[in-house]
């Protein structure tokens, strides 16, 4: 057997990449003691569809929800790392095969109920259940049996070795619940630092310490998530006292007006978040990659970062950020070129050119981006015919229900590059060979086996342009002078917060 306390998923370096701006990075020095009755106010443009994780609920489920709320048997740190979570310790077999975790002790739900291995069960049966439609199922597609064997420990059996498997179980697919409970899209109950206390649609969220905690209690006494849709509103908050901290900042200009001052500290940090031009790779004419090639040479992608981030952020040519240990620069591929574009339409039949639609959530930086492409493309005889939305019908309408032609959106997930071995995933990329890598991959016996072939993946969707990944957006933060302990780099879905204090 082979014993393992913590599990490192990634060798990610801490990849601190800024320092502040008139003060330290997230730790900076308090101008008092930290209050431990401190409300933290945190601005956000990330706004949850839904609270209820198995029918998605977008990104800004699990900035909010994601270790704060819900916890799972492990967790992803912000350095990218599995550590443990509910499963204080765990036992793997020789084969890969069965995983024995050992629970932690003392835990209660937020409802004071006693936590046991049955809740895990039960959670994980939830999301892998046949009718489960769980955006994140296919994270835990490869468990064959979960069972408890006592109320302190759960055993489950894979049906072959994953190299992915505890890394799936870090995700929201890895959230446990109360065994039997009913109410998942309006509220939240788990075991958690934090309690959910309300959500006022298209307004806020509130949690708040909880007092029975099993772990380290939360340094706050609450946390207020408030959502914008104008992120100048956003940043004339932080600036009017109303706001501590802005979760992420959308743009350069708005850190004007922080930077070198005092009274507040700007960190730049390593992100998982890029930004991609997607493609519906089943509707035609996007299912030929001469035509998805020819839109991608079309695109000016410096240009188009420049004008979004004017300095911040970088190219990557790929699904895969530079913290992966696959990943390889391949902007050579995103090399702006119209006559290649125009070469690529006229051999797929489109010399007189064609028209296509694009969905775009109604944000500012994103509307931005999807000008700029508009234009461009324009170049090259593509008329796009580009429709903003709101949010929750973005998920519905391109998400879920996959009626769409081009769509632009950011990414904050990490290993995003696996969905391209899922053909039900709403780019609908189907290449056997690459389902073959990535197969190869999560059971592959050596570090060096797993990271050629998923390398190999990379480049190939790279090559066929199964999405054009525009840019990778730096994490900027800015927050109040005396308010530390959030954290400078976003590896993992969920932003921690039990560290953040405000001096009193």
């Amino acid at each position: 057997m082979r014993r393992s306390a913590l599990y490192t998923a990634l060798a990610v370096p801490p990849l601190l990449l800024a320092a502040a701006c008139g003060g330290g990075g997230g730790g900076a020095a308090s101008t008092g003691e930290p209050d431990p009755e401190a409300v933290v106010v945190i601005g956000s443009q990330n706004e949850p569809t839904s609270l209820d994780s198995n029918v998605g609920g977008s990104s800004g489920l699990s900035e909010v929800l994601l270790r704060n709320v819900y916890e799972g048997l492990v967790a992803l740190d912000d350095q990218g790392e599995i550590v443990p979570a509910l499963a204080e310790s765990w036992d793997v077999s020789e084969d890969g095969l069965d995983y024995t975790f050992q629970l932690a002790s003392d835990v209660t739900f937020h409802d004071g109920t006693e936590f046991s291995a049955d809740d895990v069960v039960w959670s994980i049966e939830r999301t892998i259940a046949p009718d489960s439609v769980n955006p994140k199922k296919q994270s835990l597609a490869g468990i064959s049996s979960v069972t408890a064997d006592d109320p302190d420990t759960v055993a489950i059996t894979l049906e072959e070795r994953s190299n992915e498997f505890l890394f799936g179980l870090t995700t929201s697919a890895g959230l446990i619940f109360q065994e039997g409970a009913t109410d998942f899209a309006d509220t939240a109950v788990g075991t958690g630092p934090f309690v959910f206390d309300e959500w006022k649609r298209g307004d806020s969220i509130t949690l708040s310490r909880y007092a029975d905690y099993w772990g380290e209690p939360a340094a706050s006494a609450s946390v207020v998530f408030r959502y914008f849709d104008d992120a100048t509103a956003m940043s004339n908050a932080l600036q009017g006292g109303q706001l501590d901290l802005i979760a992420s900042v959308p743009s350069p200009e708005l850190l004007a007006a922080f930077e070198g001052n005092p009274q507040f500290v700007v960190t730049e940090g390593a992100s998982n978040t890029k930004t991609l031009l997607a493609f519906n790779n089943e509707r035609e004419p996007l299912t030929d990659s001469r035509v998805r090639r020819a839109l991608r040479a079309a695109i000016d992608h410096q240009a188009v970062l420049d004008a979004v981030w004017d300095g911040y952020g970088q190219l990557i040519g790929s699904g895969i950020p530079p913290t992966d240990p696959w990943y390889e620069d391949l902007t050579a591929n995103v090399a702006h070129d119209p006559e290649l574009a125009r070469e690529l339409l006229a051999e797929a039949g489109h010399s007189d050119g064609l028209t296509l639609s694009l969905d775009v959530p109604s944000e500012d930086r994103l509307l931005t981006v999807a000008q700029l492409v508009q234009d461009q493309l324009a170049e090259v005889g593509v008329t796009v015919e580009l429709n903003a939305i709101e949010g929750a019908t973005w998920y519905d309408k391109v998400f879920t229900q996959v009626d769409y032609d081009l769509t632009i959106q950011n990414h904050v997930n990490p290993h995003d590059v696996f969905w391209y071995a899922n053909p039900d995933f709403y780019w609908r990329y189907d290449d056997p060979q690459v389902r073959e890598w990535v197969a190869q991959a999560d059971v592959a016996e050596t570090e060096e086996e797993r990271v050629e072939l998923l390398r190999q993946v990379g480049t190939r969707i790279s090559e066929e342009a199964a999405s054009d990944w525009l840019f990778l957006n730096p994490l900027m933060r800015v927050a109040r002078q005396g308010v530390t302990g959030y954290p400078e780099t976003a590896l993992a879905d969920s932003l921690y917060l039990p560290e953040i204090t405000k001096a009193g």
